[in-house]
Parts: structure tokens; C-alpha cells; sequence
């Protein structure tokens, strides 16, 4: 028998299902109806065993990911998919900032913890801008869906956008992740253009364009948390 504890949460509005989230504090809570059997509960607890565990796992990750970024000298920063090491240094008679050279990273700055997000911003903002112009441009022409215009946005778990007037946006963050998963964004923002919602044509839509689709969008899913500054 698996032991998980968790917060239990009742409800008489709820009819039928039984939910259960994880909390910043990774904490298990259980959404449940009213009068649902403690055995139904725990019988749903012990079946969603295993992805409690890596739900519990990848947060911590994430957490970890997040409050390790110092910008120091042997940390790794990702870029179309590989981890390349950063070195920090301050030389006056060089442009600060950052430059990608020989498989790693140099950030010239007198302050580099505490100017190092920007730099990186920056540069994943410009490498993003003329990667994802060109493919955009590449696989819309090979789809025949053209999009009105394209934006690099900063936002931190949506990865593309496909807005009514088929414009497009993607976060500068997409650039850290393989270029085959590049590709499933884009093709997914740009299907968009056909199919507004992910509706079942959609999907059939995608995986005529793509049909490794479903694999880079796991990996997405599994590997996205690693790409926060």
C-alpha cells in the first residue's frame, strides 16, 4: 500500500470528479465531492502515485534552477538545445556585455551577478529575433501560411502565440531549447492560421506537418522549467 500525504478538500458543488494539484510548498491537495468514499480517494491517490512523484520532483527542479543562476564562472547557460559554460571577467578597454565564442560564454562586466540577466536577456532576445525570423519565414512558405507580423515576447512558460489577426509571438526563452523543438512551436503557431483552436482537426492538422510532433512537445514539457533565468 503507497502512502502519500495529502490535503483533503470537499466540496458539495462538486458533482462528479476527483481533482488533485501540487503547491509551490509541494504540497498533494486533493479536490473532492462531498460524499466521495475515503477509499475511492485513496485508490485515485495511489493511481496517480507515480506522477505525483515526478510532479513533486520537477518543481523542486525548477526551484533549484531558479535560485541557482549567479552568474558566475562555471555556470551553464543553454542555447538551441546544448549547455555552454559562461566565464566572467572585466577588462575596461572592451565593450561590456556578453559574446558567444569557441562554445562558451564571456560576460564582461564589473558587476556580473548583478548585470548578468540583462546581458543574457539581451543576447537570447537578438539570437531569438533573427533564429526565429528565419524559420518562421522557411515553414510558413512550406505550409503556405503566412503570418501578418512577428514578435519576441519575455514571457516565462508561453512558449508562441498565434493572436486572431495571425500575428505571431514567441518568448526569447524558445532559443535556449533544440532546434527540432523550435520547429514544433512554430509550426504550431503556425498552423493556427488554419485552425484557431485545438480542436481534433487541429491536431490531425499537426501531425501531418509534423508527426514526431508529440515527441518535442513532451520534451518541451519535461525540459521547459530549464530555460528560466
Amino acid at each position: 500500500m503507497i502512502a502519500v500525504p495529502y490535503i483533503l478538500k470537499r466540496s458539495r458543488k462538486r458533482k462528479r470528479t476527483i481533482s488533485l494539484q501540487i503547491t509551490r510548498q509541494n504540497d498533494v491537495v486533493v479536490s473532492a465531492p462531498y460524499f466521495t468514499p475515503a477509499g475511492e480517494i485513496k485508490s485515485f491517490i495511489e493511481q496517480k502515485y507515480d506522477w505525483i512523484q515526478k510532479s513533486i520532483q520537477k518543481q523542486k527542479d525548477q526551484q533549484v534552477h531558479a535560485a541557482e543562476k549567479k552568474y558566475i564562472s562555471g555556470e551553464y547557460f543553454y542555447y538551441l538545445g546544448t549547455p555552454y559554460p559562461l566565464e566572467v571577467f572585466f577588462q575596461q578597454d572592451l565593450p561590456a556585455g556578453l559574446v558567444f565564442w569557441s562554445n562558451r560564454f564571456y560576460l564582461n562586466s564589473a558587476n556580473g551577478d548583478a548585470e548578468g540577466e540583462k546581458y543574457f536577456i539581451e543576447w537570447y532576445k537578438n539570437k531569438a529575433r533573427d533564429f526565429f525570423s528565419k524559420q518562421v519565414e522557411h515553414l510558413s512558405l512550406r505550409m503556405q501560411l503566412l503570418p501578418r507580423s512577428i514578435r519576441i515576447t519575455s514571457a516565462q512558460t508561453r512558449w508562441g502565440s498565434c493572436s486572431p489577426e495571425d500575428n505571431l509571438a514567441f518568448s526569447f526563452r524558445l532559443i535556449m531549447a533544440p532546434p527540432a523543438v523550435i520547429d514544433y512551436v512554430i509550426i504550431h503557431e503556425l498552423m493556427h492560421i488554419q485552425e484557431k483552436s485545438h480542436s481534433a482537426r487541429f491536431w490531425k492538422l499537426m501531425e501531418t506537418a509534423m508527426p514526431e510532433y508529440k515527441l518535442h512537445r513532451s520534451w518541451l514539457k519535461e525540459n521547459g522549467h530549464k530555460f528560466i533565468l
